[in-house]
């Protein structure tokens, strides 16, 4: 936690301006590195009563994904609905009145993730939200998830405005439901929030989910509607992108994502950003706008104090952090019965014993066992000679003992339909040349085959095929192949597609799949911990 801490701080820094300068892999662009170094919680969040200027907290999540409980990660139970409720309160009691206002918003991906939120269709979300009283949210790629009419059923239920200032159609208008900004009365302050969705939504979502639509560019949409939102009266403009970053040291240095590209872009003032989309940390500044985002899931809040100073040329920024998110005594008790109540629901099902397993499976980046498992799966169920299932669409790690049918859902949450593709082996060859990123870094795990990659130039390119029985792939032969529907439609599966002369549907989605497979094993189940994919030096 940096040294702005100190209260005093704030006083110091009201010369500062904020003003702008001048299913990627399956569903998120998410990686998934070594536990990053646990946040303070125990910090004393600054506050200040002083006249001389109106002080802004902004207190924001990002990518929340029906978290309702606590999710697995590294061993442990984090983040959840308790957690984020109660830092939420926690964040916002440090600013009073008259001299302090909060306002809370989300940078995108509400819904999409658990049982109890999947199986409502996001509903439970949507009623949290409103209880704890968000001002607005940016619409994620997951609020695409279940079709445009289950998305405007949740933005109707919503207290809050859901933004998505540049989806257009095909002829460049912007849809009738798609709202671009809000502008809402904080203490003295007016203030204006925009939100947008990457352009990289194009690549982490089922082109038929998102037919008729595009999405633009948002730099100059940002920019038209700052100005537009600073004529109309407000004193601060807040943009809500669900569109990331990764950092390092702390999420503060090294930053580089769309996100960054975004605020660096901008011309128009705006006084902070809100990001989302890869379930970072990012705690950072461009020029000197700040930009955070707050992991995913619940397990982060972010703070950012804004000094509105009507006397100043510009505001300032007075302090900025992510904090751990953690439960601290009761939850607020209305937030609580909405949690308690859409897991009662599905508790009959979530609850079902379906394996146990030897050892935890946690993810990493690259390749770990519970990827090698959930490939071998899927090929198992089409009795194909390959399948491959993509890194971004394992959601959550395993603990160790018994598995139940709704840590397995956590897993795989989107029950994506499997695709059995034949195809002739050089189609097959061009497209396992794509599961290694330029970087060497593995974006699927296979099952099948091993895979040898040379990395040279910055380029890593496949040079070694060889099949479960130990023989080359033959360009000339034909192989079967299992993907999910996203990787099948997307960019590389259109490779297969266009080549292959049977394409059918297994009778089990990913999930279904999964849940056969395991229990049909030896237990306790041992997932498979061998090297398939092998990035030599050149």
């Amino acid at each position: 936690m940096r040294a702005l801490l100190n209260c005093g701080f704030a006083l110091l820094v009201l010369a500062a301006s904020v003003a702008a300068p001048a299913q990627t892999d399956s569903i998120d662009a998410v990686r998934v590195r070594k536990e990053p170094p646990r946040l303070p919680v125990h910090v004393t969040l600054p506050h200040d009563s002083t006249p001389r200027f109106f002080r802004l907290r902004v207190i924001s999540t990002n990518d929340f994904h029906g978290a309702l409980d606590p999710v697995e990660e590294h061993g442990a139970r984090r983040g959840g609905a308790d957690a984020m409720a109660a830092t939420i309160a926690r964040a916002s009691a440090g600013c009073r009145p008259p001299n302090c206002a909060t306002l809370l918003v989300d940078a995108g991906d509400l819904f999409q993730g658990s049982a109890p939120s999947n199986l409502a269709y996001g509903a439970p979300v949507v009623a949290l939200y409103n209880e704890l009283g968000y001002a607005a949210a940016a619409i994620g790629n997951h609020e695409f998830d279940w079709g445009m009419d289950t998305l405007r059923a949740r933005m109707r239920e919503a207290r809050f405005g859901l933004l998505a200032a540049n989806v257009r159609d095909l002829s460049g208008r912007a849809p009738s439901w798609a709202r671009d900004d809000t502008i809402l009365d904080r203490g003295r302050l007016r203030i204006g929030i925009i939100g947008v969705i990457g352009p990289e939504t194009y690549h982490s979502i089922m082109p038929a989910r998102v037919r008729g639509l595009r999405f633009d560019d948002p730099a100059p949409i940002i920019d038209s509607l700052a100005r537009s939102l600073r004529a109309r009266g407000v004193d601060a403009v807040i943009v809500l992108a669900h569109s990331g970053a990764f950092c390092d040291d702390g999420g503060r240095t090294a930053c580089h994502g769309e996100v960054i590209d975004l605020a660096s872009r901008l011309t128009e003032p705006v006084n902070a950003i809100v990001s989302g989309h890869t379930h970072s940390l990012v705690d950072t500044r461009v020029g000197r706008v700040p930009v955070v985002q707050a992991r995913s899931s619940g397990r982060a809040v972010a703070v950012v104090d804004l000094a509105i100073a009507p006397t100043a040329a510009r505001d300032s920024v007075l302090w900025q952090a992510v904090l751990d998110a953690r439960p601290t005594g009761d939850p607020p008790a209305a937030a609580d019965s909405i949690v308690r109540a859409a897991d009662a629901r599905v508790a009959g099902r979530e609850r079902r014993p379906v394996a146990r397993l030897a050892a935890p499976l946690v993810r990493a980046r690259g390749q770990y066992p519970l990827g090698n498992m959930i490939a071998d799966a899927q090929r198992w169920a089409g009795h194909a000679d390959v399948a491959a299932v993509n890194n971004g669409g394992i959601r959550q790690d395993l603990r160790a003992g018994e598995v139940t049918w709704g840590a397995l859902f956590a897993v795989q949450p989107f029950g994506d339909v499997l695709r059995r593709l034949t195809v002739p082996g050089r189609a097959l060859r061009a497209y396992l040349a794509t599961v290694v990123a330029a970087d060497g870094a593995p974006r699927s795990h296979v099952s099948g085959v091993t895979l040898t990659f040379n990395r040279s130039d910055g380029e890593a390119r496949l040079v070694s095929v060889r099949l479960a029985n130990g023989q080359a792939l033959r360009d000339d032969a034909r192989y079967t192949i299992v993907l999910n529907g996203f990787m099948a439609t997307g960019t590389e599966g259109r490779i297969l597609a266009e080549a292959a002369t049977a394409d059918e549907t297994l009778a089990t989605d990913d999930l279904g799949t999964l849940v056969a497979y395991l229990s049909s094993r030896p237990q306790p189940v041992a997932a498979p911990n061998d090297t398939r994919i092998t990035i030599a030096k050149p």
